[in-house]
């Protein structure tokens, strides 16, 4: 229980990091408006990057998401990986493929784990591993998976507000069945280039 509750304080901190500058824009750009001409084109750009941010939270770690296909997740990833540094490329899967509904969100927490790898920005690959499953490869110059990447998934380490999304994702995999494991660098790619450790998301048996 203790866990539990310090995993949805760490969540709710790391929402309210995520939305409040967005939210922190509207707001002055709203006390511009009749100043700058630029206000009301700044204060829509900022409203759609919050509702982006809430989408994909909701889908990502609320209930009854259901299935979604590949065109719709990446749909709700589209300019959050790395702050909008990195892009998606799926690989081998048709836009048209439905995930079923633990297959998507864990995805999508996966995507958006894997861009906290790229500080400078860079590629996330989202393909069919060999041995099943998915795997999310994030490659760019500066890769690097946090230290402690491992042992919050596994839930040998105590997570905070910047690792709660790793803490999150092994906590849905966990009750939907599925596994988060860490690949070396390249595993999995035809080539390793400058890439961090890959994340392979796979039923449990």
């Amino acid at each position: 229980m203790e866990q539990d509750a310090a995993l949805a304080q760490d969540l709710c901190a790391r929402l309210c990091h995520d939305l409040v500058g967005p939210l922190g824009t509207v707001a002055g750009a709203i006390d511009l408006l009749g100043e700058d001409p630029e206000a009301a084109e700044l204060a829509r750009d900022a409203a759609a990057v919050l509702r982006r941010r809430l989408k994909f939270w909701r889908a990502a770690c609320g209930a009854g998401t259901g299935p979604l296909s590949v065109q719709e997740a990446l749909g709700l990833l589209e300019g959050l990986p790395a702050g909008g540094r990195a892009t998606l490329r799926p690989e081998g899967l048709a836009e048209t493929e439905v995930l079923g509904a633990a297959e998507a969100q864990l995805l999508l927490a996966a995507a958006m784990l894997a861009g906290e790898a790229l500080p400078r920005g860079g590629v996330v690959r989202l393909l069919r591993h060999p041995g099943g499953g998915l795997a999310v490869l994030p490659e760019g110059r500066g890769a690097a998976s946090p230290a402690a990447l491992e042992a919050v998934l596994s839930g040998a380490a105590e997570p905070g507000p910047r690792t709660v999304l790793a803490a999150m994702l092994g906590r849905l995999a966990l009750l939907s069945g599925w596994e988060v494991l860490l690949l070396p660098p390249g595993e999995g790619s035809a080539s390793a280039g400058e890439a961090a450790a890959a994340l392979l998301l796979t039923p449990r048996g």
